[in-house]
Formats: C-alpha cells, sequence, structure tokens
C-alpha cells in the first residue's frame, strides 16, 4: 500500500502541474489542452488533482470541531456569535473552476466515450461533492457548470435556489455512479469508484432532505432558507435511502468484524481508525499516512498533548447515551442512590465507549514498550473523559507531528445509518431494515442484548430531554444515538446539528464531567492502585502540595458542581465556556466584499450588510 502512495503522490503532483495554468485565467494553449485531454494518462493525472479537495493528513482527524458533546478550552467567532459578513469565509470557487474545466475540455474522439466518460465521472462526482460543501455552508448559491471567462454574463449571477443545486448535484452523482467503472476496492481505499458516488448521493440526500424536514417550520429563516423550494423532503429521503439500500444489496462492502473488543481499548470499532493500511472492507475512502513519505498526522499530539490543541474532551451529558453491553439504557447512579465512580461507568457499556475515550480499561505503550493500564490524563482533559478515536496506543507517538494510521473519510457504517435514517423519517423502515443496520452495527460494536432484530418502542427521556426534545419517535432517536456514537469526530455533527435545526444545542449541551467524590483528596480514576488526580480550589495548593504533579486547580472555567442528591456529597467537574447559537447560524453570510462586486447576489438572511 505504501508503494501504491508514492504513486498516487506523484501522480497528483503531475496533475497539478498540468492543471496548474489554467485554474483562475482563460485557458490559451490548444497544444497544452492535447497533451491533457488526448491521452487516458492525461486524464488521470488531471483528476488526481481532485483528490486535494479532500480532508487530509493535517485535518481529517479533527474535521468540524464543533461539537455540542465535546468541551474545549477555546472556541472561534462563529462559535460565539459574533460572525459578521466581513469575516473571512470561503467563497471561493477555485476549485469548481478547475472541475468545468476539466468535464468542459474532456471531449478528444481520440479516446472511446468509456474512458472519457470514466473521468467525467469522477470530475462530476468532486463537484457534487465541492457544490455540496457550498450548500451546507451557504446554502442557496450561483450554479455554474462551465468554466467562466472574463466577460461572462455568469460571473455576476444571483443566487439559484436550494432546487437547483440539489438537482444538478444528483445528476452529478447519478452519472458518475453511471460511468465510473472501478468497482470494486480501489488501491488503499485512496480513490473514488462507483459506491463512492452512491455514497455521497446518499449522505447528501440525506442531509437536504432532513433539512426542509426540519427547517420548514422549526427554525426561525427556515422558510426563507426553503423559498422557491417545489421538491419535497421525502423524495431527497427516499434518493437517499435508495442511493445506500443499492450499495447495501450490490456492494463489495461490509461492516469489519474482525476483532471482538476485550479490554485495553482495542477492537473492531477502533480497528479502523488505528490501523496502518484502511481496512477496506469497510472503509470507503481514507486518508493514507505514510513514515516512508514523511506524510505524517498529529492526532496523538493533539489529543495528548498539554501544549497543543483545544483540549477536546468528551461531555459527561455525552457519555451517558451509551447504552450498556447488554443493551440496556444506562444509569449513572448505583442501586443505593450514590454516583457511579469513572471505573464504574466506563465498564459494561457498548464497547465503542471505551474505544472512543480512556476507559477504566485503557493501556499503551509505555516507553519500554510495555502495555499499561492509563488513566486520563486530567492535566489536559477538561471533562476527565479523554479522546482516543484516532489515536495510537503508545506515548511514543505523543511529543510531534507522528501519526502514520490511516484516517476514513468515508465508510460503509455510515451508510448504513443514511439508510436506516432516510427509512425512519419516511416512516417506511421495517424491523429486517433496523436488524440490517443499527442492529448490525450494536452487534458489530459488542452489543449483546435489548433493540438488536426489533424496532424501539420506548423513549429515551434522557436522551429526548437533553439533546432532541422536539423528537418523540422511539425509532428516530434510537438511530441520532447510534449516529453520534459511531460517527464521533468523524466531521458529522455540527452538520447534523444544521440539518435537524438543533443548533441550540451548541449553546446549551452541558460541559459537565466526571463524578469527584470529594475534593482535597488524592483519586485513583481507573482502580490501578495509582493516584490520578487531586482536585482542590486552593489556589496556592501546587506551591507546597504533596499531590502538586496531578493536581487540578479549579478556576473561572474549571469548575465542580456540588450533587445535591448524591449520599456520599461529591461533585460533577464541569468546563465553563460561553457559547452563543442565533438561527441565523444556520447558513453563513455571503461575504459582503461579494456582495459589492455583485450585487445580484443577495444576502442570507438574519445577517446584515453594512
Amino acid at each position: 500500500m505504501k508503494k501504491y502512495i508514492y504513486i498516487l503522490s506523484s501522480l497528483i503532483a503531475l496533475g497539478l502541474m498540468a492543471s496548474s495554468c489554467d485554474l483562475t485565467e482563460a485557458p490559451q494553449a490548444e497544444a497544452g489542452r492535447a497533451i491533457i485531454f488526448g491521452d487516458e494518462a492525461g486524464l488521470r493525472n488531471y483528476c488526481y488533482g481532485f483528490y486535494n479537495y479532500l480532508p487530509n493528513y493535517d485535518n481529517a482527524f479533527k474535521i468540524n470541531t464543533t461539537h455540542d458533546y465535546s468541551a474545549k478550552m477555546s472556541i472561534g467567532v462563529y462559535e460565539q456569535g459574533a460572525y459578521t459578513t466581513n469575516t473571512s469565509t470561503s467563497w471561493s470557487w477555485g476549485s469548481i473552476r478547475n472541475v468545468n474545466y476539466f468535464i468542459k475540455y474532456n471531449t478528444d474522439p481520440n479516446l472511446s466515450e468509456e474512458i472519457r466518460n470514466n473521468y467525467t465521472g469522477i470530475a462530476r462526482l468532486f463537484r457534487a461533492y465541492l457544490y455540496y460543501d457550498k450548500l451546507v455552508t451557504y446554502g442557496a448559491v450561483p450554479w455554474i457548470d462551465k468554466p467562466l471567462d472574463p466577460k461572462d454574463e455568469e460571473l455576476y449571477k444571483g443566487q439559484d435556489s436550494r432546487d437547483v443545486i440539489i438537482t444538478h448535484i444528483i445528476e452529478d452523482l447519478d452519472f458518475a455512479a453511471e460511468h465510473i467503472t472501478a468497482t470494486g476496492f480501489t488501491p488503499g481505499a485512496n480513490t473514488v469508484n462507483k459506491w463512492t458516488a452512491l455514497a455521497l448521493k446518499s449522505r447528501i440526500c440525506l442531509f437536504e432532505g432532513t433539512f426542509r424536514k426540519y427547517h420548514a417550520n422549526g427554525s426561525e429563516f427556515g422558510k426563507e432558507y426553503l423559498e422557491g423550494c417545489t421538491i419535497s423532503a421525502n423524495d431527497l429521503l427516499q434518493q437517499a435511502a435508495d442511493a445506500a439500500k443499492k450499495i447495501m444489496d450490490e456492494g463489495p462492502y461490509k461492516l469489519h468484524t474482525g476483532t471482538p473488543y476485550t479490554a485495553g481499548g482495542r477492537g473492531a470499532y477502533r480497528d479502523l481508525f488505528t490501523s496502518d493500511n484502511p481496512v477496506s472492507e469497510e472503509v470507503m475512502l481514507a486518508v493514507a499516512l505514510s513514515k516512508e513519505l514523511s506524510n505524517l498526522g498529529e492526532a496523538n499530539w493533539y489529543y495528548n498533548s498539554t501544549s497543543y490543541g483545544p483540549h477536546t474532551s468528551m461531555t459527561r451529558a455525552f457519555a451517558k447515551t451509551y447504552l450498556n453491553a447488554d443493551g440496556t439504557i444506562y444509569n449513572e447512579k448505583t442501586a443505593s442512590g450514590s454516583y457511579k465512580t469513572f471505573a464504574q461507568e466506563t465498564t459494561g457499556r457498548d464497547p465503542r465507549m471505551c474505544q472512543t475515550i480512556r476507559g477504566a480499561d485503557y493501556t499503551r505503550l509505555d516507553a519500554s514498550k510495555v502495555y499499561v493500564k492509563t488513566a486520563p490524563d486530567m492535566s489536559l482533559s477538561l471533562t476527565g473523559y479523554q479522546y482516543t478515536k484516532h489515536v495510537m496506543d503508545d506515548i511514543g507517538y505523543d511529543g510531534a507531528r507522528s501519526n502514520d494510521n490511516d484516517t476514513p473519510i468515508l465508510r460503509y457504517a455510515e451508510v448504513l445509518l443514511n439508510y436506516a435514517e432516510a427509512k425512519a423519517e419516511l416512516g417506511t423502515i421495517t424491523v429486517d431494515d433496523w436488524t440490517k443496520t443499527i442492529g448490525a452495527l450494536r452487534r458489530r460494536a459488542g452489543i449483546t442484548g435489548g433493540d438488536l432484530d426489533k424496532l424501539p418502542t420506548v423513549v429515551d427521556t434522557y436522551l429526548q430531554q437533553t439533546f432532541y426534545p422536539n423528537v418523540t419517535d422511539p425509532i428516530i432517536l434510537e438511530i441520532r444515538r447510534d449516529r453520534a456514537i459511531e460517527l464521533i469526530l468523524e466531521g458529522f455533527r455540527l452538520n447534523d446539528l444544521k440539518r435537524w435545526a438543533c443548533g441550540s444545542n451548541w449553546q446549551n449541551a452541558p460541559w459537565d464531567g466526571i463524578y469527584i467524590p470529594a475534593l482535597d483528596t488524592p483519586l485513583d480514576l481507573n482502580g490501578d492502585g495509582t493516584y490520578d488526580v487531586y482536585v482542590t480550589a486552593d489556589a496556592n495548593y501546587q506551591k507546597n502540595g504533596t499531590y502538586k504533579a496531578i493536581t487540578m486547580t479549579l478556576n473561572d472555567h474549571q469548575v465542580v458542581e456540588a450533587l445535591a442528591d448524591d449520599p456520599a456529597k461529591g461533585y460533577k467537574l464541569g468546563y465553563v465556556m460561553p457559547r452563543k447559537w442565533n438561527d441565523n447560524m444556520y447558513i453563513y453570510p455571503v461575504p459582503e466584499s461579494v456582495i459589492l462586486k455583485n450585487d445580484n447576489l443577495k444576502q442570507n438572511p438574519g445577517w446584515i450588510t453594512k
């Protein structure tokens, strides 16, 4: 696989050189075009350049860090509700122009129609991908399907409706699914095939279908977002379901189940994120990392360093949504009414929990390359629930950019979730559908009972009240539970909140943490006989304390809440960071500088252009 990465990297570079002259200016050299479009190698090289539009080794493991289920120590202007029409944004069309240029000129009759259509299919897949990003970010935007010249009137066109954008996206993906010739696993899961197009179609149609359903009457500007739209939510949801089902019935993919979870934080689920080579039976597209090419990531550094990153940590509120291993709903209290300790709450749960955070059984390689029990590092974990999902279990990776584990960016698990949700939103989900999707994901995780082979009939009131108060259907609630758990830290959460009209979760979801039995007392979190943290409100304690090395001193941000209903009079750790959500934040503003150049563009609802 690493040899293939080297070849692919070289071809991407060649593709960029071949096309770099015509990204921003009208191409002039017919001879240059003939070199690119008159030979299959030229088409291939050009198309490899499109992969630069995907997440890469530098950001794939931390796409979209705006979560309601994660606390972090710093937030951006957008997250503070202080974003304006003058804030720098991604209103850029160079990538789309590059794809359009390829589509326009890939017409050389010296190549067979099958060859040309294959590469045009790849190009149209990427155009759909890029336009989906525009749709999510800005809503209605101009649809441009050709490389524009400086005198083109379309340079100054206004926005097309969401109907126009989604219709063209679907057309592009349908063409791609029909004409891309690769139908099996691609080498290293680094390139697209026809199933990639269908998976993206399921993702995009699910987004737009649920966006239309939940925003029609569920957000302040919903009707303005959907102005001029006639395509129904149900039509889009059906297309999402159909695309996912075709992959399920005819595609080569399946869930990876080869490694049962025992202990230590490793199992089949986490294999997908710590493997040096993508687990291609499930991973449909991945970012490949390589020590040989010095193409390395920094997930360990990001999640395990006290001096780097925003210290993103799972909240207690979300941790409580993981079921017990037997499929029953978790209760944070013991039979006696006392709160469970960290060791108790991370034992006997859905095994995905301890493959996502450091649980009581977590082990990692120390400097001597021996697996040792390792508790959460309370010097950097804001809540005590320290993420491990993309992290290698080896202290040697922690200090710099050194990760060589590949990062999935499209998985078969998402296809199953898309199908289940689309069918549930349509009201047509069957027991068989459930068994093959949510049931299969829970069974792969290691859950042994509960709703594996039957549709849920009981609402989990905690899940509903904390995250989805407007949802009364137990099936949809359970699908949302599993979607959040299965896809955590893979870049989906903010878009999911946006399409469900749940943006206020960003502001209101509690950023709470682990149970602290007592202050000013050394605590052994994972039960290995070593004290892990000493929580104190005494600002001077670190100067002379016996437990200086493990002291967590409370401040304006790091706080504890006394639990009045705890017989032991314990506390809940928390992190205070003001967040703000306004309903105009579902769609970004069109930059004021852009509107000044093109007054046919309208500002998005709720944003004021000065």
